[in-house]
């Protein structure tokens, strides 16, 4: 079976991350730059870094730049120039579907780039008197997966990632995948086992209801791992199996979705077929 990891980061300085590339391990590793900036103690790579590891490994590593409102809508032009095939905005000041942000997602429509933001909670800050641009955050709220809602709708040919699933907001997140036809979400950071069991519920509940709009065609899979750490390249291995084996001995026996043909699609038809997509404007 194939597998994408359809939502990672690269750290500063890092070690082993081409040999994990090079291994086969992923068939494809989608980096989401944050140009430098500390989360939890951790310093992430910065934009020259992650397209490095970008050209290092043509067809197997893609990269999301980070996009800073503060720099003004052309910047997404300079983004994909540089060889970007998509954008990651993080931590807005208000929300994600503030008006003032529409500028950027008009262009980034225009452009066929797709955009993933983060939904749900965010890691710790540190304290205001400290804060920086590297570690300063408005809280979760800015982020819950409803605002996903309004940009889909005020754009409907923008391919948005919802990243993660947006805990604690999960209802919100069932109706982007339900009603939202150009929303799609992935599952990083979606390990505790009461969520898990609701995430599958809802994929049987929508089947039940014989709807088109299926689930099992809108999540992908993917790490939220920090790529060029040892103990976070040998998580990213440790996720794969968890998520291999959870399809296999959980979704097969409780639920359709664990049959061979929907965990294909999970691990990558459904993130492939949304690289290519974009790549054609179709």
């Amino acid at each position: 079976m194939k597998y994408i990891d359809a939502h990672a980061h690269l750290v500063h300085d890092h070690q082993g991350f081409h040999e994990l590339a090079d291994s086969g391990v992923y068939d494809e590793i989608w980096l989401m730059d944050l140009d430098g900036i500390n989360l939890s103690g951790i310093q992430l790579a910065t934009s020259d870094e992650v397209l490095a590891a970008v050209k290092a490994h043509p067809g197997v590593v893609y990269a999301y730049g980070y996009l800073d409102f503060s720099k003004g809508v052309d910047e997404i032009d300079r983004l994909k120039e540089r060889g970007f095939i998509g954008l990651k905005p993080y931590k807005p000041d208000t929300h994600w579907n503030d008006e003032k942000f529409y500028p950027f997602y008009e262009r980034a429509q225009e452009l066929n780039m797709p955009m993933l933001f983060h939904t749900g909670m965010a890691v710790r800050v540190e304290s205001y008197n400290t804060r920086t641009r590297n570690s300063c955050g408005y809280g979760p709220s800015g982020m819950r997966p409803s605002y996903l809602a309004g940009i889909g709708e005020a754009f409907p040919q923008l391919r948005i990632i919802g990243g993660h699933l947006g805990y604690p907001w999960f209802e919100e997140t069932v109706h982007n995948l339900y009603y939202c036809r150009n929303i799609v979400h992935d599952i990083s950071g979606y390990r505790h086992y009461e969520m898990l069991g609701e995430l599958f519920r809802s994929l049987d509940r929508a089947a039940n209801e014989g709807s088109n709009r299926m689930f099992h065609e809108k999540l992908f899979f993917a790490t939220d791992q920090f790529y060029g750490l040892k103990e976070e390249n040998e998580r990213s291995l440790k996720l794969k199996e968890f998520w291999t084996l959870f399809f296999d001995l959980i979704g097969s026996v409780y639920h359709r979705w664990g049959k061979p043909e929907e965990a294909e699609k999970f691990f990558y038809h459904n993130a492939h077929n949304f690289r290519l997509d974009a790549e054609s404007g179709r």
